[in-house]
C-alpha cells in the first residue's frame, strides 16, 4: 500500500512540478517569518501551515489517482469504432475465417467493424427478399437460417439459386411484356392514323399519346414517329402547347440519334418552326428555318424539292414580318427548283407560282405579278393514253 502512494506521489509530482515549486517558496517564506516572530506564535502558524500543506498535498493526489483511473476523452476509444461483440455465430465463424487468413489484429478488427454493418445490412435485405416463385420462399428462409449460424458456403449456395431463378423467370416475362406493349403501341398509332383521316384530330392525339405511353424505351425511331404524328394532330385539334413540347422531344431524338445534321432532324425543324409561326412567334421560328435550310442544302442538294420548301417557308415567315425585300429572293429561288422538279400544272409549282405573285404585288410590281399569276394558270400536260386490251 506504500509502495503505491509512493508510485502516485512520484506521478504527481512529475505531472504538476510548477505547483511543487510554488509550495517550496511558500514554505521558505514561511520559515523565515517564524524565525522572526515569537516562539508561540511560530508554533501556531506552523500548525495552521501544516495543516495547508497535507490539504493541498491530499488534493495532488487526488488529482494523480482521477488522471490514472480515467483517460482523457480524447484517448477513449469512439463507440463507433469499437469491436462488435460475437454475440451469434456468424460473427464467431467470420472470426476464424479472417484468422484462417494470417491477417494482423489490427487488420481483423477493421473487417469485424465492417461486417458487423454488411451484416445488418443483409438481415434487412433478407427480411425485404419476397420472390415471386412462391417455390422459392423456404428456401429464403433457409438463407437467414443459414446466415445466422454463420454457414456462408449455404447462404451463397442458396442466393445464387433463388438469384439465377427469379432473374431467368424475370427476362422471359419481361419480353412477353415487351412484346405486349409494343403491340398496343402500333395498335394505337394505327387508330390514330384512322382518326387523322377522318378529321377526328383530338381522338387522333388521344390515341397518339397513349401509343407513346405504351412503347418499349428501345424503340427511339418509333417514339420519334409517334411524338411528330402526336404533334401534328395535337397542332390541328388546336392544342399548341402539346404541339410544341411533342415536336421539341422528337427532335432532341433524332438529333441525338442520327445526328444534328440528318434530313429527318431538318424535317423536325420545320415542324416546330411552323409551331411557333402559328402562334406569331416569328423570333424562336427564325433560326429553326434557317437551319434547316442549310441542314437540307448539304444533304440533300441544293435543287432539291425539300430545299425549295424551305426556302418557301422561311420567305413567309419574312414576308409576316414585313420583311418583303428579304422574302422576293427566297421566294424567286424557291420557284427555279419547283420548275427544275416538277411539270406545269403540278400543284406544288401551282403554289410556288402563285405565293411569288402575291409578294410581287406587296411589292407594287405589278406587271410582273400578272405574268406569274397567268402561269399558275397553265393546265398540266395530259397523262391519258391508249389502254391495252
Amino acid at each position: 500500500m506504500v509502495e503505491q502512494t509512493t508510485i502516485n506521489l512520484e506521478n504527481t509530482i512529475k505531472a504538476a512540478p510548477d505547483v511543487m515549486d510554488a509550495l517550496g517558496q511558500v514554505m521558505s517564506a514561511l520559515t523565515q517569518l517564524i524565525d522572526a516572530l515569537p516562539s508561540l506564535a511560530g508554533m501556531n502558524i506552523v500548525v495552521i501551515v501544516a495543516t495547508l500543506f497535507g490539504f493541498l498535498f491530499w488534493l495532488l493526489l487526488s488529482r494523480g489517482r482521477t488522471s490514472k483511473e480515467a483517460p482523457a476523452p480524447d484517448e477513449a476509444t469512439p463507440a463507433s469504432l469499437a469491436l462488435p461483440a460475437p454475440e451469434t455465430l456468424a460473427f464467431k465463424n467470420y472470426q476464424v475465417f479472417l484468422e484462417s487468413k494470417g491477417l494482423a489484429a489490427k487488420e481483423r478488427d477493421a473487417h469485424m467493424r465492417s461486417f458487423s454493418e454488411r451484416y445488418r445490412e443483409m438481415q434487412q435485405n433478407l427480411r425485404d427478399l419476397v420472390p415471386e416463385n412462391l417455390e422459392l420462399e423456404p428456401q429464403v428462409e433457409q438463407v437467414r437460417d443459414a446466415l445466422d449460424a454463420g454457414d456462408f458456403d449455404r447462404v451463397y449456395a442458396f442466393l445464387t439459386r433463388i438469384g439465377n431463378k427469379e432473374f431467368s423467370d424475370g427476362q422471359e416475362k419481361r419480353n412477353a411484356a415487351l412484346k405486349h406493349l409494343l403491340a398496343a403501341a402500333i395498335a394505337k398509332s394505327i387508330v390514330g392514323d384512322l382518326q387523322m383521316s377522318r378529321l377526328d384530330f383530338e381522338t387522333a392525339a388521344d390515341n397518339y399519346r397513349q401509343a407513346i405511353d405504351a412503347l418499349p424505351p428501345y424503340q427511339e425511331d418509333l417514339h420519334a414517329e409517334y411524338l411528330n404524328k402526336y404533334g401534328t394532330a395535337s397542332y390541328q385539334a388546336g392544342q399548341h402547347v402539346a404541339a410544341i413540347s411533342a415536336f421539341e422531344k422528337a427532335l432532341q431524338i433524332l438529333q441525338k440519334r442520327l445526328g444534328k445534321n440528318h434530313p429527318d432532324a431538318a424535317t423536325a425543324m420545320n415542324n416546330l418552326a411552323l409551331m411557333h409561326y402559328s402562334r406569331g412567334n416569328y423570333d424562336a421560328a427564325e433560326p429553326l428555318y434557317k437551319r434547316a435550310l442549310v441542314i437540307d442544302e448539304q444533304t440533300l442538294g441544293i435543287d432539291h424539292t425539300g430545299v425549295a420548301t424551305d426556302l418557301n417557308n422561311l420567305a413567309l415567315l419574312y414576308k409576316k414580318k414585313g420583311d418583303l425585300e428579304g422574302a422576293e429572293p427566297l421566294l424567286k429561288q424557291a420557284l427555279k427548283i419547283k420548275e427544275k422538279n416538277f411539270d406545269p400544272g403540278h400543284p406544288s409549282l401551282v403554289t410556288g407560282l402563285r405565293n411569288y405573285a402575291s409578294l410581287l404585288r406587296a411589292l407594287e410590281r405589278n406587271e410582273e405579278a400578272d405574268e406569274f399569276e397567268r402561269r399558275a394558270t397553265v393546265l398540266p400536260p395530259s397523262r391519258t393514253g391508249v389502254l391495252a386490251e
